[in-house]
């Protein structure tokens, strides 16, 4: 039996949709430059990400207090001088963070067939800034704030499997953070598309349904499966 289209597609935001490396980044090579400092950026990108994931599994606090202590964490590894207002920085950045060149297409295709939604672990202020920057009005958006929960907690899956209805096994989940969002989208019965531009090796052990090297292959995926219908932009 072929697979049917999905009633609705949540994506993950930043680095599926927005091109988070590039943003951050340009960010952190331009702090240096503007502090003096030479290191090894990557290096330092790494470490903050590092903590970042650590930080979102504790106790919740805003994502802006996990920008913020992430980052000063990482500049005190190699030896970086920090300030409230690097974090303060980093924060306000992601607004003008690239897409990928293929976000935009993509969507308008997929919105044709499938309720688009949007799972994030981030602000409001934040998102709300991006969303316009992608024009396509989404079904729902669920960030961190509203739950109280980053992923790779399922709070953020289960308050949007809540507000829509529908069964798990409706939804198609997609992201390239195969970490975050794959295993609690699959613990909860949904299915998932790991956006693999990278190439990287899936973790031993994990479970995904579908692979795709892009956003546009997803569509061109999800354009060929059984049922497509139109589906309305909602608000």
């Amino acid at each position: 039996m072929r697979l049917k289209v999905p009633s609705v597609i949540s994506f993950d935001c930043y680095g599926t949709l927005v091109d988070w490396e590039a943003g951050i980044t340009t960010f952190l090579t331009q702090t240096l430059k503007d502090k003096g400092v030479s290191a090894d950026v990557n290096a330092v990108l790494r470490a903050r990400e590092d903590t970042e994931f650590d930080l979102i599994q504790g106790a919740y606090r805003s994502y802006r207090d996990i920008l913020s202590l992430s980052l000063k964490e990482a500049f005190y590894r190699f030896g970086i001088p920090y300030s409230d207002a690097d974090g303060e920085r980093l924060a306000e950045s992601i607004a003008n963070w690239p897409l990928f060149t293929e976000t935009i297409p993509a969507l308008g295709k997929l919105v044709r067939k499938s309720k688009l939604v949007i799972i994030s672990n981030i602000d409001n202020d934040i998102i709300e800034k991006t969303r316009s920057s992608i024009g396509l009005k989404f079904l729902l958006t669920v960030i961190a704030q509203d739950g109280q929960a980053y992923k790779l907690s399922i709070k953020p899956f289960e308050l949007a499997l809540e507000k829509l209805g529908g069964k798990p096994g409706d939804f198609l989940h997609v992201s390239s953070g195969f970490r975050y969002d794959i295993p609690p989208a699959h613990k909860l019965g949904l299915r998932t598309a790991w956006i693999n531009r990278k190439h990287e090796d899936k973790p031993k052990g994990q479970h995904v349904d579908h692979e795709f090297e892009s956003l546009a292959q997803l569509a061109e995926f999800v354009g060929g499966l059984v049922g497509p219908r139109r589906v309305s932009r909602a608000s």
